[in-house]
C-alpha cells in the first residue's frame, strides 16, 4: 500500500520498459526507414490488443521532447482513457514549469482524470496553486476533490471544511470515510464515529475495501488524530490479514506505543517464518529500534536474515551509518528488503546513497546464476538512473570507465536512458562506437536526444535501429523512430498520417 489514493502506475512501468531487450532482424535499405518509423508511431497512438501502445507511449514520454506537444494534444481526445493519462502527463513533463495544466485536467475522461491527478502528485507535477485551480471547477469528482484537499491539508494550506462536511455524508462510503478522516485531522472527530456506524451495516467485502482505503489515507497523510479510531478498529477487525498487517504498521508509524500491542498479537505465540520476516520488516519500514522482546518474538537469534533486518532497523533508528548492513541485505536477494533499499537509500546522506546504488550496479557483474543476474541487472538499471540524480559525477565516471560493449556498459546506458542530465550527451559522445551492437545503439539514442545535427552515418544507423537493426526492443525502437524522423525532417509528415482516436 503505497503512493496516493489512486496508485500511480506509469513511472515504474516506464522504467521497466528498459529491463529486457530482444534481438530483431536488420532492415534492408535506407528507403524503408521512414515508413517503418512512421508505423512505430502509429502503433503507439492506436490501441493495441496487448496494450503495447501504452508502453510505447511511456517510452516516448521519457524523451521529454517539446516537439511532442501537438501529438499529446491530439491524444487527449483518444478513446482509450489510459492514453489520455499519458498525453496529459506528457504535456506537463515538457512544459518549462513542469506542471499539469489545470484546464486540460477538466477536459479528459473522469477515469483518466483520477489516474492523472494521482500520478501527477506522485511525480510532483502539481503545486498548491494548480491544485487550487482544479478545485475551482464545479464538476470535479468527489474522489478527486478529496485527493487534492488531502494534499493541500498535508501542506498546511487552508481547505473548505464545509465541503468536507457535505462529503462526510456522501452515499459512497469510501468518499464519506475519507472526508471524515480529513475532518478528524482538522480536529473534528465526530464524523469518524458515523463512519464506524455505517461500517457495521456494510457487507464484509465493502467493509474491508473501505478499511483498506482508510488505513492507506491515514498512513500516507500521517493523520495522527485518527490513531485512537484505528486502534479501536483493529481490536475488532483483526481477522483479515491485510487489514491487520497494514493497520498495525500504520499505528507503528504514528504511535509505536499504540501499535506495539497489535504487532504482538499479529505475530502470535508460534509465528510462521513468513510472519517472523514480516514482523521484522515492519520495524525496518517504520524506522523503529527493536527491543529485546521484539527480537525474541521474531526469534532473531535463530535466523541470519531476521537478525540482519532487526540490526538494520536499529541502526536506522539510531541514525547510524548503515551501508554495511544494507549491502548485506542486498546480498540476501530477498525481494522485500531489496524493495525497501531501492526506495529508501536515496534519502540517506549523499555518500551513503551513492555507495549503495553503486553496489547495486556492481552486483550483477559477480552473479553466479543466470536467474539471479537477470533480476540484479534490472535493479542495476534503476540504480544507475537514481545515481544520475543524486551523484551524477559518480554515475558519469562509471559510464566513461566501463569496458566497451560490455554488459556493464549496456546496463549503465539503459539506466541513462531514464535521465535528462545535461552532462550526459558529452559523456556519451566520448564513448567508442564502431558498430551496431546493443550498447552502440543505446549510445546513439542518447546522442540523438540532444538535438544537434547527426552525421549521415549516425542518421542512417538511427534509421536501422528504428527498423529493428539495433538489437533493441519495441519500446526503444519507437524512441529511435521518433528521433530518426525528427533528424531527417520527416516528423511533420509522419504526424499528419497518425489517427490517434482509434
Amino acid at each position: 500500500m503505497s503512493g496516493h489514493i489512486a496508485i500511480p502506475l506509469f513511472r515504474s512501468a516506464a522504467a521497466a520498459c528498459f529491463a529486457v531487450a530482444t534481438l530483431l532482424p536488420m532492415a534492408a535499405t535506407a528507403d524503408e526507414f521512414s515508413p517503418s518509423a512512421t508505423r512505430h508511431l502509429e502503433q503507439a497512438v492506436q490501441s493495441q490488443p496487448d496494450g503495447s501502445h501504452l508502453s510505447r507511449l511511456s517510452s516516448l514520454r521519457l524523451l521529454r521532447d517539446p516537439a511532442m506537444k501537438d501529438l499529446f494534444y491530439k491524444l487527449l481526445q483518444h478513446k482509450d482513457w489510459l492514453v489520455q493519462v499519458h498525453a496529459l502527463l506528457g504535456l506537463a513533463e515538457i512544459e518549462d514549469d513542469g506542471r499539469l495544466d489545470p484546464w486540460l485536467v477538466t477536459q479528459i475522461d473522469p477515469m483518466a482524470r483520477e489516474q492523472a491527478i494521482a500520478n501527477a502528485l506522485d511525480m510532483e507535477l502539481l503545486d498548491a496553486d494548480t491544485m487550487l485551480k482544479i478545485l475551482e471547477w464545479d464538476h470535479l469528482e468527489s474522489s478527486n476533490r478529496l485527493l487534492l484537499m488531502a494534499e493541500l491539508q498535508k501542506q498546511g494550506r487552508p481547505i473548505d471544511e464545509k465541503i468536507l462536511e457535505g462529503l462526510a455524508n456522501d452515499n459512497d462510503l469510501i468518499i464519506a470515510a475519507v472526508a471524515s478522516l480529513l475532518l478528524a485531522r482538522a480536529d473534528d472527530p465526530g464524523p469518524l464515529s458515523n463512519v464506524s456506524s455505517r461500517l457495521s451495516n456494510a457487507s464484509p467485502s465493502e467493509r474491508n475495501n473501505v478499511l483498506q482505503r482508510l488505513i492507506e489515507v491515514i498512513r500516507i497523510y500521517e493523520i495522527a488524530q485518527a490513531t485512537s479510531w484505528l486502534d479501536a478498529m483493529l481490536d475488532v477487525e483483526n481477522d483479515d490479514e491485510d487489514i491487520a498487517y497494514w493497520g498495525t504498521f500504520t499505528l507503528m508509524k504514528l504511535d509505536p506505543s499504540v501499535g506495539r500491542p497489535h504487532w504482538n498479537r499479529l505475530l502470535g505465540t508460534s509465528p510462521s517464518y513468513r510472519k517472523r520476516i514480516m514482523g521484522a520488516l515492519q520495524f525496518l519500514e517504520a524506522g523503529l529500534a527493536p527491543d529485546a522482546d521484539a527480537r525474541a518474538r521474531v526469534e532473531a537469534d535463530d535466523d541470519p536474515l531476521i537478525t540482519l533486518i532487526m540490526d538494520t532497523a536499529e541502526a536506522v533508528a539510531d541514525d547510524r551509518t548503515i551501508t554495511t548492513q544494507v549491502k548485506e541485505l542486498i546480498d540476501t536477494g530477498h525481494p522485500r528488503v531489496i524493495d525497501w533499499t531501492m526506495r529508501n537509500a536515496r534519502d540517506l546522506p549523499a555518500d551513503q546513497a551513492a555507495e549503495i546504488y553503486g553496489y547495486f550496479i556492481d552486483l550483477p557483474e559477480t552473479a553466479r546464476r543466470r536467474s539471479l543476474e537477470v533480476a540484479q541487472r534490472s535493479q542495476a538499471i534503476s540504480a544507475m538512473a537514481t545515481l544520475l540524480e543524486i551523484a551524477p559525477e559518480d554515475a558519469l565516471r562509471r559510464l566513461r570507465e566501463a569496458e566497451d560493449d560490455s554488459m556493464l556498459q549496456q546496463t549503465l546506458l539503459m539506466g541513462s536512458l531514464q535521465s535528462q542530465h545535461p552532462e550526459l550527451p558529452a559523456t556519451i559522445a566520448s564513448l567508442r562506437r564502431i558498430g551496431s551492437s546493443r550498447p552502440d545503439s543505446l549510445a546513439l539514442l542518447l546522442l540523438a536526444r540532444k538535438g544537434d545535427q547527426l552525421s549521415p552515418s549516425d542518421l542512417q544507423q538511427l534509421g536501422r535501429i528504428s527498423a529493428g537493426g539495433g538489437q533493441l526492443n519495441d519500446t526503444l525502437q519507437i524512441q529511435a523512430a521518433w528521433l530518426y524522423l525528427k533528424h531527417s525532417d520527416g516528423l511533420q509528415a509522419a504526424l499528419v498520417r497518425l489517427a490517434p482516436t482509434d
